[in-house]
């Protein structure tokens, strides 16, 4: 456990080192602050006939699909580039790979360092979102109920840094992959919502995880398939990477010419 924590704060160092994850987290939370200001522009043209709480309650609810869908995937698709095919072009990896510690453990200890960033970010968008709603009059209504979808919300999102981490396996270009989680991501996404009847059988589907635990709930006897499926996701996104991962490391030449 001691080898999983070092390798762990190893790989979040090489995530702050990298000043693009600032950047990209300041523009999302100015997004989020813009979303907030809209209260200025409703009461301008309706002269305050509406009231900031019923503009600003559950701010944070509302820029859910932008953080969940957008961001946060993005976020996960650049960090696992960098941290799985990113070292493995440049070689560096090698050093990991002579540190005492375990490839299952350095290949999950990535996509842990991957996660914690997209909870870092979530933490941050949640704060930034709650402190405009309370700051521009629109009190505290809905931000208990928020702070529990986000934590809810980050379950689902270690499934997909999983799905990610398995398509870095089958890349050698680090352009290439990030190109390939892309397409592969919005591929779901759309297969998803346009395709209904075979909707749920899709994982990104569940991205917002919250919406089966917060408000109109399902019996949990009913939840139990869906974890289940959640649950075969990431064990198989997770095996099937670590695997190609093994064998990347052992026989670089191995499995590159897949693509």
């Amino acid at each position: 456990m001691q080898a999983f924590a070092a390798s762990l704060q190893n790989e979040l160092f090489k995530l702050r080192k990298r000043k693009k994850y600032l950047v990209l987290l300041i523009i999302a939370s100015a997004i989020c602050v813009a979303s907030a200001l809209r209260v200025l522009i409703v009461n301008y043209l309706t002269d305050g006939c509406v009231s900031r709480e019923a503009i600003l309650g559950g701010l944070m609810s509302s820029n859910m699909p932008f953080v969940l869908l957008i961001f946060l995937p993005l976020m996960a698709i650049m960090a696992a580039g960098d941290l799985y095919v990113g070292e493995q072009v440049d070689h560096t990896i090698r050093f990991s790979l002579m540190r005492p510690v375990g490839k299952a453990k350095l290949f999950f200890s990535k996509a842990a360092a991957v996660w914690v960033l997209c909870a870092f970010d979530l933490a941050v968008l949640y704060l930034v979102s709650t402190l405009s709603q309370v700051c521009l009059g629109g009190g505290i209504e809905g931000i208990f109920s928020s702070f529990f979808a986000c934590v809810l919300d980050l379950i689902p999102m270690a499934v997909l840094i999983l799905f990610f981490a398995l398509i870095n396996q089958l890349v050698k270009g680090s352009s290439l992959t990030v190109l390939l989680c892309v397409v592969c991501y919005v591929a779901l996404v759309v297969f998803g919502t346009y395709m209904p009847s075979v909707g749920g059988l899709v994982f990104t589907g569940y991205l917002r995880w919250h919406n089966l635990w917060i408000g109109v709930t399902l019996p949990f006897l009913s939840l139990l398939p869906r974890i289940g499926l959640l649950a075969g996701y990431g064990l198989v996104f997770g095996c099937g990477g670590y695997l190609l991962f093994d064998r990347k490391e052992a026989c670089p030449d191995r499995i590159s010419h897949i693509f």
